[in-house]
């Protein structure tokens, strides 16, 4: 039984690290000609995203009062919470973009 164990544990452990994993870009910035200001924004990639010619539907992430752009990759586990539901079958691979609204502009509209 203990050898049954522990060979359950190796599969799994071999299945957990070779699970496909997205990426995170968290410090990029555009010019909002809207807002006329520099805006920071973060971006989730799919595990797929560099080997696949399709199309991804895109999520907007917005975070709230007194956060930024970094908010749902620290506290709240972006990429591991995607990562797992692609890789389960629970979610369809998406981008997902995690504007900033904080600074002078402070919100997502002028």
């Amino acid at each position: 039984m203990k050898k049954l164990c522990l060979l359950l544990s190796v599969i799994l452990i071999y299945i957990a690290s070779i699970a496909q994993t997205g990426k995170v870009f968290d410090n990029l910035s555009m010019k909002s000609k809207i807002l006329n200001t520099e805006k920071k924004y973060a971006v989730y990639l799919p595990p797929d995203y560099e080997t696949s010619q399709r199309s991804y539907p895109v999520l907007y992430l917005l975070h709230g009062g007194g956060d930024d752009q970094t908010g749902w990759i620290q506290f709240g586990e972006v990429q591991n919470i995607a990562d797992k539901a692609i890789n389960e079958g629970i979610a369809t691979p998406m981008i997902i973009i995690m504007p900033d609204a904080s600074g002078p502009n402070r919100g997502y509209a002028k």
